[in-house]
C-alpha cells in the first residue's frame, strides 16, 4: 500500500482529485493507494468533510481504518442475501488457512451469513452502483452523501461511515462475481440478487452499455468503484418499520406513518402526552401490538420521534427509494452529565458501575444502514410521495435550524453546494435536485411553524429529565 494521506509517520500527503469517470465530477479527499497484483493503483478516498459538519473521533477512526484495508490481505465473499450484490470483507486467521485467503473463500463464502463464523472479523462491505431493468437499485455515492449530510444535521440516528474505494475489476470479477453467479444460480428466491451479479459480470467483462460501464467502472474501465462501509444493528419489527401490510412502495410508507413515533409527531398534544396516546393508538393494529408493549417507555417513543424526523428528512432531501423495512437499532445507555447528553453502547441490561451515578436509561438507537437507493435521478422519492413531512405537529429545533442553514447555503451556491459536486462527485443536476428538495422540505416546515401548527419542542434532554429548552424562532437558520 502506498499512503498519500496526512500521516506524520508516513509519506507526506496532499488532498487530490481522483478522476472517477462514472461520476459527474472528481471525488475529492484524502487518498490511500494500493497496488493490485496486476499493477493497477487502487484507491480508497476519505471524502472531504461536509462544510459545518461535526465528526466524532469514532467516525474519523473508522474512515482511516477502512482506507487501510488491503483487499488482497482479506477474504472477499459475495453477499448472498437480500436483493443487491455486495462484497463482504473478512479478516481471517492466518494460521488456520496458511495465510491463503483463496482457501477461505472456496471453503466458506458459499455459506453466506455463516461465513462470518469462520473468520476473525467482518471488517467492511463494498458495494458498487447497480441499476438495470431486473436488478435492485443501488447507487454508491448515495451512501457517502448520507453519511456526511447526517453529520452536518447532527443526527441521533446512526448513519454508517462511508468512504470511496476502487478495485481491479478483473480481480473482483474472478474472486467475487463468478463465485456469486455459481452460488445463486437456480435459486428462485434470489432472482433479483442474481440479476445484480449478472449485471456486474457483464460490465466487468467488458460488455453492457456505455451507461452501465460509467455507472460501475472507472480508470478506463479497468476498475470497479463503490462505497466501503459496515452495517451493524438488529432489524426493527413493526414497532418502527411499520407493518408493511400494504405492500411495497407508497403503501408500506403509509404503514410506516402508523407507528407510534410517527403518530406522536402528528399529534397536537404536548410531546409526552402525544407519545402516550400514540402507543395506545398504534396498538390497535394487532400486528403492531405484538411488537409494541403497552408499557413501552415514553422516553423511548420521544427518542424515536427524533429519529423518525431525521430519517424522513434525510430520505426526502436525498430522494430515497428503499427505506421501509431497512431500519435497524442498537441498544445504548443515555444519560445527562452537567447538561450534556451522553451515550454509550449497552452490553447487557445493567449499566457499568461507573455509569450508575448518572442513572442512565437503556434505549434503542435507530440506524439506517441501507442508504444506497437515493440521490440518483429517476429513483422514487417515497418520503415525498407519501407526504412524510405533511401535518407534523412536533419537530426537533436543532434539526430545523440545520436544515435552514443548509437551504440558505444551497440557494447561495455556497460551500455545501460546492461540496456536493466537487467533493462528493455528484452531477450538477443531482446537486440541484437535492437543493430543490431541501428547499421544499424547509418551506413546508417553516410554513407550519409560522402558522403555529408545528412546535419545535422535541427535546431529548428534557426527555431524560433535564431542563426543557426555551422556544426556538421559526425563522432561525432560514434563508
Amino acid at each position: 500500500m502506498m499512503n498519500t494521506t496526512v500521516n506524520v509517520t508516513a509519506a507526506v500527503a496532499v488532498f487530490v482529485l481522483f478522476p472517477a469517470l462514472a461520476l459527474g465530477a472528481p471525488v475529492k479527499g484524502e487518498v490511500n493507494e494500493f497496488t493490485a497484483p496486476s499493477g493497477l493503483n487502487e484507491q480508497c478516498i476519505r471524502i472531504e468533510p461536509f462544510p459545518g459538519a461535526h465528526y466524532s473521533k469514532h467516525d474519523l477512526k473508522r474512515e482511516k481504518g477502512y482506507c487501510q484495508l488491503d483487499m488482497y490481505q482479506l477474504a472477499l465473499c459475495p453477499k448472498l442475501w437480500s436483493t443487491s450484490p455486495g462484497t463482504i470483507l473478512y479478516e481471517i486467521d492466518a494460521d488456520s488457512f496458511g495465510g491463503d485467503v483463496g482457501q477461505f473463500e472456496k471453503q466458506h463464502c458459499a455459506s453466506g451469513h455463516h461465513a462470518k463464523a469462520a473468520a476473525l472479523d467482518k471488517v467492511a462491505s463494498f458495494k458498487s452502483s447497480v441499476n438495470d431493468r431486473d436488478t435492485s437499485a443501488t447507487y454508491a455515492p448515495s451512501s457517502w452523501v448520507y453519511y456526511h449530510l447526517s453529520r452536518f444535521l447532527d443526527t441521533n440516528t446512526q448513519v454508517p461511515v462511508a468512504v470511496y474505494r476502487s478495485m481491479d475489476a478483473s480481480e473482483h470479477h474472478n474472486r467475487v462475481v463468478l463465485p456469486a453467479l455459481d452460488i445463486t444460480a437456480g435459486h428462485r428466491n434470489l432472482r433479483m440478487l442474481a440479476a445484480g451479479w449478472r449485471f456486474l459480470d457483464q460490465v466487468e467483462s467488458g460488455g453492457g452499455s456505455a451507461a452501465s460501464a460509467r455507472a460501475a467502472l472507472t480508470d478506463e474501465k479497468r476498475q470497479v468503484f463503490g462505497v466501503m462501509l459496515d452495517n451493524k444493528g438488529d432489524r426493527y419489527g413493526p414497532e418502527f418499520n411499520g407493518t408493511r401490510e400494504s405492500g411495497w412502495g407508497v403503501g408500506q410508507n403509509l404503514d410506516f406513518q402508523q407507528t407510534a413515533p410517527f403518530l406522536a409527531l402528528r399529534s397536537a398534544l404536548p410531546v409526552e402526552e402525544a407519545a402516550k396516546q400514540a402507543i395506545h393508538d398504534a396498538r390497535k393494529n394487532p400486528r403492531m401490538a405484538t411488537k409494541l408493549p403497552a408499557d413501552t417507555p415514553l422516553t423511548q417513543v420521544i427518542f424515536w420521534m427524533q429519529d423518525v424526523a431525521e430519517i424522513a428528512l434525510l430520505d426526502y432531501v436525498l430522494g430515497q427509494q428503499d427505506r421501509i423495512g431497512n431500519i435497524d437499532f442498537s441498544w445504548r445507555w443515555y444519560w445527562l452529565d452537567e447538561g450534556r447528553l451522553e451515550s454509550s453502547a449497552a452490553h447487557g441490561t445493567t449499566p457499568p458501575d461507573s455509569m450508575k451515578p448518572f442513572q442512565p436509561v437503556r434505549l434503542r438507537r435507530s440506524a439506517i444502514n441501507d442508504n444506497d437507493a437515493g440521490v440518483r435521478r429517476g429513483y422514487a422519492n417515497f418520503a415525498k410521495k407519501s407526504g412524510m413531512l405533511d401535518g407534523l405537529r412536533h419537530y426537533p429545533p436543532g434539526l430545523y435550524q440545520k436544515l435552514g442553514r443548509l437551504v440558505a447555503d444551497l440557494a447561495a451556491d455556497g460551500p455545501a453546494r460546492t461540496w456536493l459536486v466537487e467533493s462528493a462527485g455528484l452531477s450538477s443536476k443531482e446537486a440541484a435536485a437535492i437543493a430543490t428538495r431541501a428547499t421544499e422540505a424547509f418551506s413546508k416546515l417553516k410554513s407550519d411553524c409560522e402558522s403555529g401548527a408545528l412546535k419545535l419542542d422535541i427535546d431529548l434532554h428534557a426527555a431524560l429529565g433535564g431542563n426543557q429548552a426555551g422556544p426556538t424562532s421559526c425563522g432561525t437558520g432560514s434563508p
